[in-house]
């Protein structure tokens, strides 16, 4: 395999997770956000010019949502390949799918834990509550568990990541796209110093910004090579950030 970026423990492939999957070796940990799914996707909106009650505009998230053929292959190879946590953020209402996809291939489910979108959208159509959080399903191999984060609840509160001009403390570059101090959060409560993080559904690569910023190492896999070239010259600006 020839990676699309490699530099200090830190590896990019891009293509279909499907086709990378099956030639890695073990890791520690998966912490990913895949696609969610068809529901989620058909229903996901805009306010067509800011807040306006009920008008609004379909949006295209820019990929496929997940099919459960997709979910099953990466839940089979989390559970013959991963040696500690995993980790799938998911809308809550699909978080079964993972859960079981999971505990099928023999991985424990462990907890729910829950990233509460500080600053997420309103409801637009006004006739029902707006989504307050994301689910994100923990689980991990039969046996002894342990994480980083003492007694504390699966509950982190960060904002979205929004494009404010010169108030903005990070630009938006991926639609869906996770605030790096949530997957710092995530990264430094279920990994240690070292350890090797998968993202198959890399997207923008914040996960791996957040593994290199706390001295982990990270593979990350994405289809769209934009959103690679996108990753990897936030991973060099971070190097350069991290080293002054």
């Amino acid at each position: 395999m020839t990676p699309y970026y490699e530099q200090d423990g830190i590896t990019i492939y891009h293509g279909d997770c499907r086709m990378f999957l099956p030639q890695l070796s073990p890791v520690d940990h998966v912490l990913t956000d895949p696609p969610y799914s068809e529901h989620v996707h058909g229903k996901s909106m805009r306010g067509a010019d800011g807040w306006k009650g009920d008008i609004s505009e379909t949006r295209d998230l820019g990929f496929d949502a997940l099919t459960p053929q997709l979910l099953g292959r990466v839940a089979r190879w989390c559970s013959w390949n991963v040696r500690r946590w995993v980790g799938v953020f998911s809308d809550v209402e699909s978080t079964h799918l993972w859960r079981e996809a999971l505990a099928v291939e023999e991985m424990e489910y462990v907890r729910t834990a829950f990233w509460h979108k500080v600053g997420g959208a309103p409801q637009f159509t006004g006739d029902r509550p707006a989504v307050a959080c994301e689910a994100i399903t923990l689980c991990h191999p039969q046996g002894r568990k342990r994480w980083n984060g003492g007694g504390k609840a699966g509950i982190y509160s960060v904002p979205i990541v929004l494009n404010r001009g010169a108030s903005a403390t990070e630009y938006r570059c991926h639609t869906t796209q996770k605030p790096e101090e949530l997957m710092a959060q995530l990264v430094a409560d279920f990994s240690d110093l070292g350890e090797l993080i998968l993202d198959p559904f890399m997207g923008s690569g914040t996960t791996l910004v957040a593994a290199k910023r706390l001295g982990r190492k990270a593979i990350g896999i994405e289809l769209n090579e934009q959103y690679c070239e996108t990753a990897a010259q936030r991973l060099r600006q971070g190097a350069l950030e991290f080293s002054a």
